[in-house]
């Protein structure tokens, strides 16, 4: 082989492990940008092996775990990040992961955590709504939608959620009370069509 050719050869072997070594947080958020989140994830990976301890490097991994439908692997990272450093985000993406995973009495004991810390914390309370949902606790989670509501009185699509929980729980003296509320303020909502002919004689 030639002197030349493999100068050549050194030249571009170098210029890999420059260009290697140049990566940055910037080429992940701009994979994730184009939608590849392998390329991504595996950015943050090369990251996170250089600094483990980094708490940022371990949520941004759990983040594009959970964007990849890794729900299991975000869990863990998620758990990683938190047990580094209890913050509010990492509790979000345990919630979010083990709402994906179907694993409904765990958010429901997450989001109690969240809610005796910041009680009117409405996006912990809609969280565990639907779990309760999930779980066909209806009244449990018409209890978390009347929260809701009691905060955010306009928030029209939780009212509609309310209606529907408050009925399927037997409440429905309350559901019809609510639905009338309902169809006053957003005639057009879904559960306004839904129960038309069941409350509006309520």
């Amino acid at each position: 082989m030639h002197r030349t050719t493999i100068a050549v050869l050194l030249l571009l072997f170098c210029l890999q492990l420059v260009a290697t070594d140049a990566q940055s947080i910037q080429d992940s958020y701009l994979a994730e940008a184009r939608g590849d989140y392998n390329n991504a994830i595996l950015v943050m990976q090369n990251l996170a092996e250089k600094d483990p301890t980094e708490v940022f490097y371990m949520m941004r991994v759990a983040w594009l775990s959970y964007l990849m439908g890794n729900y299991q692997s975000a869990l863990e990272q998620y758990q990683r990040s938190l047990r580094s450093l209890d913050h509010a985000d990492a509790r979000l993406g345990v919630i979010n992961c083990q709402l994906a995973l179907g694993l409904w009495d765990e958010v429901l004991s997450g989001t109690q955590a969240m809610l005796e810390q910041n009680p009117q914390n409405t996006l912990a309370l809609s969280k565990a709504a639907y779990a309760a949902y999930m779980k066909k606790s209806y009244s449990l989670a018409a209890d978390y939608f009347a929260r809701i509501i009691s905060i955010s009185p306009w928030d029209m699509e939780n009212r509609g959620y309310l209606v529907n929980n408050l009925y399927l729980s037997g409440n429905i003296s309350e559901a019809g009370k609510q639905y009338r509320i309902l169809k006053k303020y957003f005639p057009q909502s879904q559960i306004v069509i839904d129960y038309k002919d069941i409350l509006d004689t309520q």
